[in-house]
């Protein structure tokens, strides 16, 4: 589970740009303590501790594979009274919509999606184009590539986001659409003569092959 960690829950997600200016000092050293959990045994006591304290938690119950761990964790932080100042609780939301969808349960990832406007944080990427993102952690990617068609249909569509919509699919070994969207991304790219996006393509396509390689019985 460990080497899977950064395709499971991103390194940032969940926290605000400014997150350890607003945190003091003691607090930082107990979330710090928290994310290098080793794992063993029940739990920490977490009634007393602050939201902060509670994501670094649930990211190490995640990064461990304790899922229902991480679930009951963000569940608590979701519907926590206070808000932390540090923490960017859609992307919170996200997470967790995200372990559901990869469990299957993709009507209860997308009513997560449902959130109330008081929430605080900025959403990383807009609703539409999150339901397409959980409908491809899902396991559904055609229905999820129809998703991002229609998302894109209604939005100007840009060199960055085509290249992370083709990194979804790779990143979710959907490789049939990731090859679509990669062809379809250097189109607009070549188009646009967006030279910096296409480096990037590149090392998209040999991440692809690398998976396509690894995919195959006499891989090892």
């Amino acid at each position: 589970m460990e080497d899977a960690y950064p395709e499971v829950v991103d390194d940032e997600a969940g926290y605000l740009y400014h997150a350890w200016e607003v945190t003091s000092t003691g607090e930082a050293a107990r979330h710090h303590r928290l994310a290098r959990w080793p794992g063993q045994g029940p739990l920490p006591a977490s009634d007393a501790l602050s939201d902060l304290e509670r994501w670094a938690l649930a990211r190490r119950c995640l990064q461990l594979g304790r899922v229902e761990d991480f679930r009951e964790q963000t569940r608590h932080i979701l519907t926590a009274p206070c808000e932390h100042p540090a923490l960017n609780y859609i992307e919170i939301m996200l997470q967790a919509a995200a372990q559901l969808a990869r469990a299957g349960d993709l009507p209860d990832a997308r009513a997560m999606l449902q959130v109330p406007e008081s929430m605080p944080g900025p959403w990383p990427q807009p609703p539409a184009r999150a339901e397409a993102w959980l409908t491809l952690l899902a396991g559904q990617p055609d229905e999820a590539s129809l998703l991002y068609e229609r998302y894109l249909a209604s939005a100007e569509t840009t060199g960055d986001e085509l290249i992370e919509i083709a990194e979804d699919f790779v990143r979710a070994d959907a490789l049939t659409q990731a090859r679509n969207w990669l062809t379809r991304t250097r189109a607009h790219l070549e188009a646009h003569e967006d030279r910096l996006n296409l480096v990037d393509l590149e090392l998209l396509l040999a991440e692809l092959e690398a998976r396509v390689r690894a995919m195959k019985p006499d891989a090892h």
